[in-house]
């Protein structure tokens, strides 16, 4: 392991002083981040849409590291860039070394998620035909259409134009690609076609209208043993894959205003489409708590809105946030109603979402819950004490769209809740250097009672259900803190 980083850094390092003799501009930028979790009383919950809430305690502490350093070579006169960035964590004290079973590689959603990644690899230049700003970038890139959409890296071809005061986005991308090799076997790959187009009608007033369009084909038999199809568990484009055929459009508006100290932000998303010729199931866990839908052909009809509104008063800044994602309120009929964002990031909540500097460990990345949505509401005060400190604290209010509703599978006993419960999140960030960060947060979940869905008795190895009974029984605490070096 520590062989190879040092090989891809000295080859790095060789290029880096070669390239000044072909009249290039190379910078070398790094993010080194040293993140732990101080304590967590629930250490089983955060596991990427798999976690449960064990009856007692969970609780655990560890430390972990998140390096990333990226290379950007670009002409004298910035005509052409390419960038090169790398990432190798997050690396675990004492956790065992080797890539984990199933990772794969190569340039699919996020990046190629092993040990030593490739986080960005792309060109990027200036069409040399063009009067006014008209810039393309391909290869494994950073790519947004909405943070809480689509913002994460992915391969694909960008464009950026300039029309006056107008800006426009043009992508092509390919999330999934079907290598196939029999000459009976049809391409059934996943492609995305995104356009955009920003404008300001006056100077505090910023507008974007975009579009995406996501087109795949199936390559397996939903009636085979062992497809998978969709699950409310795992309620993202990114895990749909080329498994099914995939027509899914989507509409949105977003935009900023900015009045004297009062600042507001909006995102409008209408979804619609199809998602053909698959399974869907209400599993967790491997429990099947419902029944599924087998080779069926489901419409699309979801939508989101967002919104901030806050005002700065001096050192300090207040600032509402809310959200609604429809949910789905019927898994056995043939529609989604609940909104599916493709691939994004959210640290809007500790206990619940990316909050924690420990951001490889969550439960959800999402702006819902499974597929029924999500009623987040969230009031934050920051305050900048001085140059080098911050802090800051929240109270959030977290409902699901629609309710989970579940059957205890040892008492037989029907529930229905959308309460997931209040938050209470507190941070403090402190500049030790310019360039290096100390933080440390915590959040309180008081569980509402449809977080009931989650828990499992932790008597012995087998599973058992005696603590699902309607009321939730297991608040979520977690601290977590970080030193990171940025240059």
């Amino acid at each position: 392991m520590s062989k190879r980083v040092g090989l891809i850094l000295a080859a790095l390092l060789v290029v880096a002083f070669a390239i000044p003799s072909f009249a290039a501009d190379v910078k070398i930028k790094g993010d080194f981040n040293n993140r732990f979790m101080v304590y967590t009383d629930h250490n089983d919950w955060l596991d990427s849409e798999k976690g449960v809430l064990k009856d007692g305690s969970s609780s655990e502490t560890w430390g972990e590291a998140k390096y990333r350093m990226w290379f950007d070579a670009s002409t004298n006169d910035g005509k052409v860039k390419g960038v090169y960035a790398l990432e190798i964590g997050a690396l675990e004290y004492g956790k065992p070394s080797g890539s984990p079973a199933g990772k794969s590689t190569g340039g699919s959603y996020s990046g190629d998620t092993i040990n030593i990644e490739t986080r960005w690899l792309y060109t990027d230049f200036q069409l040399p035909w063009a009067c006014e700003k008209a810039r393309i970038r391909m290869g494994l890139q950073p790519f947004k259409v909405n943070s809480y959409f689509w913002a994460e890296t992915i391969m694909g071809v960008t464009g950026d134009f300039a029309f006056g005061p107008v800006n426009v986005n043009l992508a092509w991308l390919r999330p999934v690609r079907d290598e196939t090799k029999d000459p009976d076997d049809d391409m059934e790959d996943l492609d995305a076609f995104y356009a955009r187009v920003n404008f300001s009608p006056i100077d505090t007033v910023k507008v974007g209208i975009f579009g995406v369009y996501m087109t795949g084909d199936g390559d397996d038999d939903p009636t085979a043993p062992g497809y998978k199809g969709v699950s409310s568990q795992y309620y993202q484009v990114k895990h749909l894959g080329n498994r099914t055929d995939l027509d899914l459009f989507n509409l949105g508006v977003d935009g900023k205003a900015d009045i004297g100290p009062v600042f507001v932000n909006w995102d409008l998303i209408y979804q619609t489409g199809s998602v053909d010729s698959t399974n869907f199931s209400e599993s967790y866990s491997g429990w099947d708590y419902n029944k599924g839908r087998a080779d069926e052909d489901f419409d699309v009809s979801a939508w989101f809105a967002h919104i901030d509104v806050g005002m700065n008063f001096g050192a300090v800044k207040l600032t509402y946030t809310g959200w609604y994602a429809s949910g789905d309120d019927d898994a056995s009929d043939s529609d989604f109603d609940g909104f599916m964002s493709v691939d994004i990031d959210r640290a809007d909540s500790i206990c619940i979402m990316e909050g924690g500097f420990v951001d490889d460990d969550y439960f959800s990345e999402n702006v819902g819950i499974l597929d029924k949505g999500m009623i987040f509401n969230k009031l934050a005060l920051d305050f900048k004490a001085s140059k080098k400190l911050k802090v800051g604290a929240s109270i959030i209010y977290m409902m699901t769209a629609e309710d989970i509703e579940y059957t205890n599978p040892e008492t037989g006993k029907e529930y229905s809740d959308d309460q997931i419960g209040f938050e209470f999140d507190t941070y403090l960030k402190y500049k030790i250097y310019d360039n290096l960060e100390f933080a440390i947060n915590a959040g309180y979940l008081f569980a509402g009672d449809a977080m009931d869905f989650f828990e499992r008795d932790s008597r012995d190895s087998t599973t058992h259900y005696d603590s699902m009974d309607g009321s939730a029984d297991e608040d979520i605490f977690l601290s977590t803190c970080r030193i990171r070096y940025k240059f």
